[in-house]
């Protein structure tokens, strides 16, 4: 007698089908059925989840169509980045704090894809960081399982010293979607990643929060190109580790010895409701709720015009700071020098590539209005990072520099 067998090795008649992810498609949510498999990941609803170690990775379960597909993922640094990786990551190090720089590498169907650096501004730093990574599969990399596999993981080893991370810095980092769709034309964003988003959209400005950024491989065979133009500004903040005198509030009072407004108004909220209660009589109780009820809805009135007043007094604080630091010279004396600093080779950049492969060299060039025009050697294979110094020493000389620093914004990031 033959047994015939209708279901696959290691499956029951009580296993639900998944059906695959179809192509165009968004995975947007930690609970969407295609999100099979995920190790060191906490799924959320309303995102895919959050990283808790690295390396990290998840499965989704994609159609293939037989043609390329490009994937791109969008993740974030957030506030409650830095609660997960503060509760996560004990070991002492360097390089701590809201302003540490994040560094990570994208991986996925076992290759290297791409890298990211995300850094939380420093002055307006409860804004997010935003990161993005786009790579094409081939058709043989998606087999007929159609499983995509998403890595990410810290680059803590192998980097150079000027490129300041904190360990560990997937830890915390949230997912918020990866888009799928069939290739179109070239590749245009997760290029080049600065850690910081571009202020204004339309001119497409990308400051160097850290000194360096990361320049991911393009889908053309030729040299890479950036123009970055060199700014002197006054000193932000000096470092991680510095304690900064509390901001004062119109009246005097430091803001930081303020109360949690939302905590405090909840627990003077439940103690008024509490004594509102004590004041009801059981022989005219109707009344006397009314009157509980008044007394409540007064209380939370209060607590509301309390809390819009000293929030924004906060926030006062926080934009006038934010337009003082950093404040920009209205002439940029580096104009009158950028030609002579690179001709003297006193205008320093590095590239360092991140994995195994061949690193092009550069070579860099000076262009009028305090900019300078970088060219790679050839083309870029993996991952690398850039960093663009100016010798301090070679400009003390220069008027109008006194204890200004440079910040250098890439004006230019196409090949």
């Amino acid at each position: 007698m033959t047994r015939t067998f209708t279901t696959p090795h290691f499956q029951t008649a009580y296993d639900r089908m998944i059906e695959p992810l179809a192509l165009p498609g968004e995975l947007r949510s930690g609970a969407a059925p295609e999100l099979t498999t995920v190790d060191q990941m906490v799924r959320g609803n309303a995102v895919i989840g959050r990283f808790i170690a690295s390396p990290a990775l998840l499965g989704v379960k994609v159609r293939p169509t037989g043609r390329p597909v490009r994937v791109t993922a969008h993740f974030r640094f957030d506030s409650m980045s830095l609660g997960w990786w503060e509760q996560r990551v004990t070991t002492p190090g360097p390089v701590r704090g809201a302003g540490a720089p994040r560094l990570v590498l994208v991986r996925s169907q076992g290759k290297t894809r791409g890298a990211a650096l995300l850094i939380r501004p420093a002055v307006d730093f409860h804004r997010a960081a935003t990161g993005v990574v786009c790579f094409d599969l081939q058709p043989e990399e998606l087999t007929a399982e159609g499983l995509f596999v998403f890595e990410m993981i810290s680059i803590d080893t192998g980097r150079p010293a000027w490129a300041s991370a904190v360990p560990a810095g997937s830890v915390g980092i949230m997912m918020d979607l990866i888009d799928f769709a069939e290739v179109e034309g070239d590749r245009e964003i997760g290029l080049v990643s600065t850690g910081t988003l571009p202020p204004d959209p339309g001119n497409g400005r990308l400051t160097l929060g850290a000194g360096y950024f990361v320049a991911n491989p393009g889908d053309r065979d030729e040299p890479r190109r950036w123009i970055a133009h060199a700014t002197l500004v006054d000193p932000v903040l000096p470092g991680p580790r510095t304690k900064f005198a509390p901001l004062v509030d119109p009246v005097g009072e430091p803001i930081d010895s303020w109360p949690s407004t939302s905590l405090d108004a909840k627990q003077r909220l439940k103690r008024g409701a509490r004594r509102a209660a004590r004041w009801v009589v059981p022989v005219a109780a109707v009344p006397a709720a009314r009157t509980a009820r008044r007394r409540v809805a007064g209380l939370k009135r209060r607590l509301r015009r309390a809390a819009k007043r000293r929030l924004s007094a906060r926030s006062m604080s926080w934009v006038s700071a934010s337009l003082s630091v950093p404040r920009a010279l209205a002439r940029n004396p580096l104009a009158d020098v950028m030609v002579d600093l690179v001709s003297r080779n006193l205008v320093q950049v590095e590239l360092a590539g991140i994995g195994a492969g061949a690193t092009p060299g550069v070579q860099v060039r000076a262009r009028p209005g305090a900019e300078i025009e970088i060219v790679t050697d050839g083309p870029l294979r993996v991952p690398a990072l850039v960093r663009l110094s100016i010798d301090p020493s070679s400009l003390r000389g220069v008027p109008g520099v006194d204890d200004k620093t440079v910040r250098w914004d890439l004006v230019e990031t196409e090949s």
